[in-house]
């Protein structure tokens, strides 16, 4: 009983100290336990991420980014829309990199090939991502794609890694090849380009439609 007192008084305070920090800074870090990352991600109404013993997040994201994730999960679902055993989600399912202990991210949408693999005691992070999309923002994109994008290749269920920027037109698309630790890189710039997705071909006017860039 003692001990889930204590816990909740942990949680609280962890939750406490992001929200005042946020107020004050673009990207919180925080050192924590594994545990008290689990306990306080469901908690906050924004993305909360772990890496090397610190609690990572950005608060709310910028409506233009959320309109570049609707874009890219409506491109996803529609891709993949008679095949049952490829399935969508957006950043509410998270993902553990077995390699490196307490390793825990949220990519903005991912899809899945056959059956979720949930992680012991949760319902909402797995292990087994098939294509996992970034959509940058100014203060993560470093994190991103750097130490993210490296424990991401770890995973071999893994397939492809995109990363969308949100300021200008720039798609970065990652394959993985037969080859062991090979990876096809895509880097389009102009809308009238096109990304492979599962041997399909994606335009960018498509994925950056409705989104307005300022100058």
């Amino acid at each position: 009983m003692f001990e889930n007192i204590s816990n909740m008084i942990a949680t609280k305070s962890i939750k406490e100290t992001i929200l005042a920090e946020l107020k004050t800074k673009a990207i919180v870090s925080i050192p924590a336990s594994e545990a008290d990352y689990l306990s306080v991600a469901a908690d906050l109404p924004f993305k909360v991420e772990y890496h090397d013993s610190e609690i990572i997040t950005m608060g709310l994201a910028t409506p233009k980014h959320e309109l570049l994730v609707s874009n890219i999960i409506w491109v996803l679902n529609n891709l993949f829309i008679d095949n049952e055993n490829l399935l969508v989600y957006g950043s509410n399912v998270g993902v553990q990199i077995p390699k490196f202990e307490g390793g825990y991210y949220l990519p903005d949408a991912l899809v899945v090939k056959g059956e979720l693999e949930l992680i012991a005691k949760s319902n909402c992070i797995i292990s087994n991502p098939y294509i996992i999309v970034e959509v940058l923002s100014p203060a993560t994109s470093k994190f991103d794609t750097s130490d993210k994008f490296s424990e991401y290749k770890t995973l071999e269920s893994l397939k492809q890694i995109i990363f969308i920027n949100q300021h200008k037109v720039l798609v970065e698309s990652y394959i993985r090849t037969e080859k062991p630790n090979t990876w096809l890189h895509q880097d389009c710039r102009v809308l009238e380009e096109s990304i492979t997705i599962e041997n399909s071909e994606v335009s960018l006017a498509t994925i950056y439609r409705k989104i307005k860039f300022e100058g």
